[in-house]
């Protein structure tokens, strides 16, 4: 009896370390299959618990990068950029809305109208003057046109205009009466004090035939403005930007992005350098609008989105001439998206998950 189970203590002693060997090994394989020949993207977080946000490694989505190759000396392709667009006055007004480029032609001709007043447009603004004096300045801060009189603001406390005084401002020391300019009764009440100006002025009306048209300032791209010379690129190296500048963001290319983090990661200004741009005919008439998410559920990695795979996947009516993207949910694949309209946050989430938004416009326009 004892023989049988020292027999047994020594089989089971045999089969302990046997198990121990095998489990020493597995341990010596993760080891090494961790930490010596850890694979690509080995640090990310896995993808399959949902709304986990994944980085992948490899080389980080330059923005404001020239996507025809072009480079400029602060913006290399293997870099991401730090930097600032300085707009000067003409490149923001070729960049606005078409109600700004009619509030600024209606006012700009307003002062022309009137004998020895002429107009001289510098980076920033352009201001309108007789002789020496300076009448008026006109600058674009975002999406609004202002408008800086050579009127005192104390003599319009209480009126009907709603204005602002900036005569604690040098630069506008001359020009202290800051008026915003958002509608056509903007328009006409500065229309208002342009001839109260004129008139302590001692200004008269003339038959001057010069105008202003707001086709002398058709959209352009940030790229071809760079090329013009109306926009100058800034390196991080210089002072805080102001409201009229437009910032760089860095940001890294990612796997899957939500319409809130896209929001967050970039400004609506950056978005717009991030749009290339092509000539196709779009046609009038019925619009629809389509979400991020969607594409992302109806298209593969690196398809091409356009109104014609839409209306084949039967995700707009086949009568559809205009789709408009927009922002919802989330976006996990690269995708080339050609529409004649984004909204900016959509334009965020293709850039951010390495694919190109194309906003087509027709020839001419």
């Amino acid at each position: 009896m004892s023989e049988l189970l020292l027999g047994l203590a020594i089989e089971a002693q045999y089969i302990c370390t046997a198990a121990l060997i095998s489990i020493c090994a597995l341990l010596s394989a993760h080891i090494y299959l961790t930490r010596v020949r850890k694979p690509r993207g080995a640090d990310a977080v896995s993808s399959d618990s949902p709304g986990t946000e994944v980085k992948e490694e490899q080389e980080p989505l330059t923005a404001g990068k020239l996507n025809d190759g072009a480079q400029t000396d602060a913006s290399p392709e293997s870099a991401t950029v730090r930097g600032r667009y300085d707009k000067s006055f003409t490149a923001k007004l070729i960049q606005a809305s078409d109600a700004v480029k009619e509030y600024y032609a209606d006012l700009a001709n307003e002062f022309l109208t009137y004998g020895k007043v002429r107009n001289r447009v510098s980076w920033a603004y352009s201001a309108f003057y007789a002789g020496r004096k300076t009448l008026s300045r006109f600058s674009i801060r975002g999406k609004t046109l202002y408008l800086y009189l050579a009127l005192d603001p104390r003599n319009f406390v209480g009126s009907k205009f709603f204005f602002r005084d900036e005569s604690a401002v040098r630069r506008y020391e001359k020009v202290p009466f800051r008026l915003k300019v958002r509608s056509r009764r903007g328009v006409k009440l500065a229309k208002e004090l342009t001839e109260i100006l004129m008139r302590n002025s001692g200004l008269i009306r003339s038959d001057r035939n010069e105008t202003v048209r707001p086709s002398d300032y058709p959209y352009d791209t940030v790229k071809n403005l760079l090329k013009r010379g109306l926009i100058r690129l800034k390196t991080a190296d210089v002072r805080a930007a102001d409201a009229d500048r437009l910032i760089w963001e860095d940001f890294g290319r990612r796997v899957q992005v939500t319409a809130g983090e896209a929001r967050s990661l970039i400004s609506d200004e950056a978005a717009v350098s991030l749009l290339d741009e092509e000539e196709e005919s779009v046609l009038p008439g019925p619009k629809a609008v389509v979400n991020i998410d969607t594409l992302s559920r109806n298209y593969q990695a690196n398809d091409t989105v356009t109104l014609e795979s839409l209306k084949a996947k039967k995700l707009v009516a086949r009568s559809v001439n205009h789709v408009k993207v927009l922002a919802r949910g989330s976006l996990d694949k690269p995708l080339t998206v050609k529409m004649p309209e984004f909204s900016a946050d959509a334009v965020k989430m293709i850039a951010l998950t390495g694919g190109r938004a194309v906003r087509l416009k027709t020839k001419g326009r």
